[in-house]
C-alpha cells in the first residue's frame, strides 16, 4: 500500500521546465527542467561553465531565459524582476561575495530583512511607534541568526575587514534574515 501525499508536499516549491538561455550564439542552458518540494535538499552539481550559475540567475531573475518557464508555489515567475521574487520567498547567495564591505555585519544582515519593513519614510526617519518596533522586531531576527550562524565576535565588524569565510557567512546570514521559503546557495569556499 502506498501512502497518501498532501497538497503541500505534491505541489512543488520551485520547478523549471524546459529552461533555455543564450548570449549571443553561445548556450549557457538548453531544457533545463527539475522539481523541488518543500523541505528537500536539492544539488546543482557539475564542473565548472556547466550552467550552474546561469541556473540560479535565472531562478533568482538576473537573468531571463529565452525559453521555459520556472514557477515558485505553482506561480510563473518566469519574467518577474529580482526584487518581486525575493518578496515571494526566494533568497540565494553568490559565487563571489555580494556584501556592503563598508557597513557592518550587523548592518548587512538588516539590509537582508528590508522586506519586511514596512514603516514610512516619515515614520522611519522619525524613528517612533510603528517604527520603533519594526527595528526592535527585526534586529530580533538579526540576532537570532547572529547566534546561529556563531558570528557574535563579529558582529560590529565592518565586512571588508573580514576573511573570506567569515564573509560567506554573513552573507548566508543575509540571505537567511530574508526568511525565504527556498534558500539557493552557492559554493561556501573558494574554488
Amino acid at each position: 500500500m502506498g501512502r497518501a501525499v498532501s497538497d503541500a508536499a505534491a505541489t512543488p516549491v520551485l520547478e523549471l521546465q524546459d529552461v533555455s538561455l543564450h548570449f549571443g550564439g553561445i548556450t549557457a542552458l538548453d531544457g533545463v527542467g527539475f522539481t523541488v518540494r518543500t523541505g528537500e535538499i536539492f544539488a546543482v552539481i557539475g564542473p565548472n561553465g556547466a550552467g550552474k550559475t546561469s541556473v540560479f540567475n535565472c531562478i533568482s531573475g538576473l537573468y531571463h531565459p529565452a525559453k521555459g518557464k520556472i514557477l515558485f508555489e505553482g506561480r510563473d515567475i518566469t519574467r518577474l524582476s529580482p526584487a518581486r521574487r525575493a518578496r515571494l520567498g526566494l533568497a540565494r547567495s553568490f559565487q563571489n561575495i555580494e556584501l556592503f564591505k563598508g557597513m557592518t555585519v550587523v548592518d548587512n544582515l538588516m539590509l537582508g530583512r528590508h522586506i519586511h519593513m514596512k514603516t514610512g519614510l516619515l515614520t522611519g526617519g522619525l524613528f517612533f511607534g510603528p517604527a520603533r518596533r519594526e527595528e526592535i522586531r527585526n534586529r530580533e531576527v538579526v540576532e537570532e541568526i547572529i547566534d546561529f550562524l556563531e558570528i557574535q565576535a563579529i558582529r560590529k565588524k565592518v565586512v571588508g575587514t573580514l576573511a573570506y569565510g567569515l564573509q560567506k557567512r554573513v552573507e548566508l546570514g543575509r540571505a537567511l534574515a530574508l526568511e525565504p521559503r527556498v534558500l539557493l546557495l552557492t559554493s561556501l569556499w573558494p574554488a
